[in-house]
């Protein structure tokens, strides 16, 4: 579905087997900067989206601008996996499902943001892991001051999708809400460093 993510969040414990080490479809490491609430501005003539006067992209379809602009409640995420860029917008979630638009940027955009101390951020590697029901899940193992952390995540085409929930899997957190986001804990590391 067009502007939607429907995920379930897992933490899990990095003592026990680890199954995505060496049975994984990918593993992609990243880099992510999060900009200050409010910052996104709007030109939907151009399609343009600019943080604090800032482009951060133009040429956007007319379809996710109206979806984008129905909104003013919008986390707004820039993405670094290996030489791609992506920004994401995601809105507030309500239970496993949350309004999203992604769109590819330059990675020097990206890095401009990562290269700003003042922003939240966190490091991660992801790895895909594909489950016996056939559902791919993605397992991010953070870095830095998160080392140690953690979480698996999959996601749904619609929220009550059943899933073979794998061994490894612990407390679920998908309704936890902000707190155990990458956002949240983005936020929790950079209040730590104040």
């Amino acid at each position: 579905m067009d502007g939607v993510e429907i995920e379930r969040r897992f933490l899990v414990d990095g003592r026990g087997p680890r199954p995505w080490l060496d049975s994984n479809e990918g593993v992609v490491p990243m880099m992510q900067v999060y900009l200050p609430d409010g910052c996104l501005e709007v030109e939907p003539a151009r399609g343009a989206l600019f943080a604090n006067g800032r482009l951060l992209a133009e040429g956007v379809d007319v379809g996710m601008m109206d979806r984008i602009r129905a909104r003013k409640d919008w986390a707004v995420r820039l993405r670094q996996e290996g030489e791609r860029g992506t920004l994401t917008l995601k809105g507030p979630r309500e239970g496993a499902i949350a309004p999203e638009e992604e769109l590819e940027v330059p990675v020097h955009l990206v890095r401009r943001y990562l290269d700003d101390m003042s922003l939240p951020m966190l490091m991660k590697i992801r790895y895909l892991w594909r489950g016996p029901d056939d559902h791919l899940w993605e397992v991010d193992e953070f870095e830095g001051p998160l080392a140690g952390l953690i979480v698996a995540e999959v996601e749904l085409e619609h929220e009550d999708e059943q899933v073979d929930l794998p061994q490894f899997v612990g407390l679920e957190v998908t309704h936890a809400g902000y707190a155990w986001s990458s956002y949240g804990l983005a936020r929790l590391m950079m209040d730590g460093r104040r």
